[in-house]
């Protein structure tokens, strides 16, 4: 392709009006069927604006994925932010995503970094907390705190974040909390201790189809141009959100088609558009996880693809992996990590609900265990290209 080919390519029309607002991480201005939950949010978080103490407030957001949980908080994050800053008050909103930040000490350490241009080296987590905290204190200000996929942190890290109040003097601690969960991945964590510091825990369920069709028929108006997508076809694919009770599904359906429309140079959607796209997304298999990756979880995680594939069985044994992951490490010229590593690797992606794992005995052995593992919701064949592209792009020469 030379200059003249590539800027032609910029200059083809497109579907799309606003691309973006179809990402993951949008926060629309409009957040529809979700008033329930936004309404109960300012019920606890009204007291920050309305009380000279400013207390500290600490709320849950439960539900399954595609549900909203994520969209719901950064929406009612910016508007609160909006009303305290017009009440005077300089409200500090942070989003947190553990798939990113693994630990309470990460996220401490990114605060004091933002806030007192430090590392945080040489100070435990609670030193680090209480130089962010006079610094709010010193500036009059309060902190929201958001932290997604909350239950990937230890029960007695969480319990720390719920602790700040107590711990600090409820005087000291000008931060509230709002956290994210899964509701399965939050039932492993959640105890007595915790629960009890927990002001409001907010259960969001499924779309059904009216609130399925009025939210993709919006969120379609915001990204395509007019005439790209009729009503027909926003019918089909809120059947498809209401049968698999994942909203991302159908964003992430229209996003693909309106994509496919650009790369085939065509103005319409079309219902086989749509149906290629459904076909090539998984409800509940999470592309945004595995993007995250750390590169030797991405080298494990392939292998363990690989060895699937290979075995064409419903499970890999950790050995067999094991060994897949090392003529992977070598093909990309970079060194591989020892077993011990690798069943850390192999934990961490069941932790993330990318892959199960399972511990058993041997048959015909009076002693003697093995880990099999195998994948969710998405086929090894489809994975391995995924992350094939990804590898390549990363590593390839």
């Amino acid at each position: 392709m030379d200059e003249d080919e590539f800027r032609k390519q910029f200059m083809k029309k497109s579907v799309f009006r606003q691309a973006s607002s179809l990402d993951l991480s949008y926060v629309p201005e409009k957040l529809y069927c979700r008033d329930d939950a936004v309404n109960t949010l300012i019920f606890n978080f009204r007291r920050i604006v309305e009380e000279k103490e400013q207390p500290s407030v600490n709320c849950l957001i439960l539900g399954k994925g595609g549900v909203g949980k994520t969209c719901t908080a950064r929406y009612f994050g910016k508007n609160f932010r909006t009303i305290a800053i017009e009440n005077d008050i300089k409200l500090f909103l942070e989003y947190f995503n553990c798939i990113n930040f693994r630990s309470k000490s990460k996220i401490i350490r990114e605060l004091l970094a933002k806030y007192q241009h430090g590392s945080g080296r040489g100070f435990s987590d609670d030193e680090a907390l209480k130089l962010i905290l006079s610094q709010l204190i010193r500036e009059k200000g309060y902190m929201l705190l958001v932290i997604d996929e909350i239950h990937l942190l230890k029960p007695d890290e969480v319990l720390a974040f719920l602790d700040i109040a107590e711990t600090f003097g409820h005087q000291n601690a000008k931060l509230s909390l709002l956290l994210i969960s899964r509701s399965k991945d939050w039932m492993t964590i959640e105890n007595e201790r915790i629960l009890s510091r927990i002001n409001e825990k907010i259960q969001l369920k499924p779309y059904d189809f009216n609130e399925s069709m009025k939210i993709l028929k919006y969120r379609s108006e915001l990204a395509l141009k007019e005439n790209v997508i009729d009503e027909e076809l926003l019918i089909m694919v809120s059947q498809i959100v209401t049968e698999h009770k994942n909203m991302r599904h159908g964003i992430e359906i229209i996003r693909k088609s309106g994509s496919f429309c650009d790369k085939e140079a065509l103005d319409r959607i079309t219902a086989d558009i749509i149906r290629e796209a459904s076909n090539d997304v998984y409800p509940t298999f999470r592309n945004d996880i595995v993007d995250r990756l750390k590169d030797q979880e991405l080298l494990a995680l392939y292998g363990i693809t690989r060895s699937l594939i290979n075995k064409d069985e419903p499970y890999t044994l950790v050995d067999d992996a094991f060994e897949e992951y090392n003529a992977i490490s070598e093909n990309f010229s970079i060194e591989p990590h020892v077993k011990m590593s690798f069943r850390k690797y192999v934990r961490q992606l069941t932790q993330l609900k990318i892959i199960s794992s399972k511990t058993v005995r041997i048959e015909d052995a009076t002693r003697g265990r093995h880990l099999e593992i195998t994948l969710l919701d998405i086929p090894a064949i489809k994975l391995a290209e995924l992350l094939e592209d990804i590898l390549e792009r990363k590593f390839g020469n």
